[in-house]
């Protein structure tokens, strides 16, 4: 019997009925359940909610080598391979095996001996909770161990190409599609006119270490704050051994981009 774990968060009682209807639309020769940590392996794990959704289930499909697929029921959903909408056709797929499942790099951010794995991106910024220090972030940058930035800024992304269109474009940066072998690190509010967002190779490794004359700063992992990183303390973050194997329903990047950020501007 195949199981089917359900992600979601549950701001109301909508996703409970979803899930009822998508559970009853699968029919009895799947196991269908909600997601908990303990819970036998499943074959499959459906994410009902948006992208925050998907990057809290993502560490789980990862270290499972578990495919998501997810069916959008928060708002911008660019992480999404279906629509409330579809969930008929989405069933469907699920029961004839016909959507598309692509992989998607992610990234191994080490700091204090822990690994944290990041779909979307890792930030270093300054930690805005502590009062009477200097308000800017002073971070030394480096990829294969040679600097390509020192920057005064407010902190810095470093971003898959399926974060691109999250976080770092927004500061600035360029959307990469998700079958490039790069990462892009972007600037937060540099005080540096001259500087721009890099694209590298997903084999190179980046380092970045807060200055001595730095504020204190936090290390966040796809939204998510982990770690402080005061004067001295640096990550480093370079492309993880695992992938994350997403679904969707063979739509095309392109066309999702534009509708996707039309709706967004």
């Amino acid at each position: 019997m195949t199981k089917i774990a359900v992600f979601e968060k549950l701001n109301n009682g909508e996703n409970q009925n979803i899930f009822d209807r998508f559970r009853k639309l699968l029919g009895k020769e799947y196991d269908c359940y909600y997601y908990r940590k303990d819970c036998e392996k499943p074959d499959l794990i459906v994410v009902f909610g948006g992208d925050g959704t998907i990057l809290a289930a993502a560490p789980y499909a990862v270290s499972l080598n578990v495919p998501i697929l997810a069916i959008n029921t928060g708002t911008v959903g660019f992480l999404s391979g279906y629509e409330l909408g579809d969930i008929e056709k989405c069933v469907a797929d699920i029961k004839n095996k016909t959507f598309c499942v692509s992989e998607r790099s992610v990234l191994s951010v080490k700091i204090n001996d822990k690994e944290y794995i990041a779909l979307n991106d890792a930030v270093i910024e300054r930690d805005r909770s502590i009062e009477g220090m200097t308000i800017v972030s002073k971070l030394s940058v480096y990829i294969n161990e040679q600097v390509v930035y020192k920057l005064s800024a407010d902190g810095v992304i470093v971003s898959t190409p399926t974060g691109s269109t999250a976080y770092s474009l927004s500061a600035g940066g360029v959307v990469l599609t998700p079958d490039l072998s790069s990462f892009i690190v972007t600037p937060i509010c540099s005080h540096s006119l001259g500087t721009r967002p890099i694209v590298f190779n997903d084999s190179a490794s980046l380092k970045v270490i807060v200055g001595e004359n730095s504020c204190d700063c936090v290390l966040s992992v796809d939204g998510k704050p982990v770690e402080k990183m005061p004067k001295g303390k640096s990550v480093t973050i370079s492309k993880n051994v695992k992938t994350l194997k997403i679904a969707d329903n063979n739509s095309n990047f392109y066309s999702r981009l534009y509708n996707k950020l039309q709706g967004v501007l």
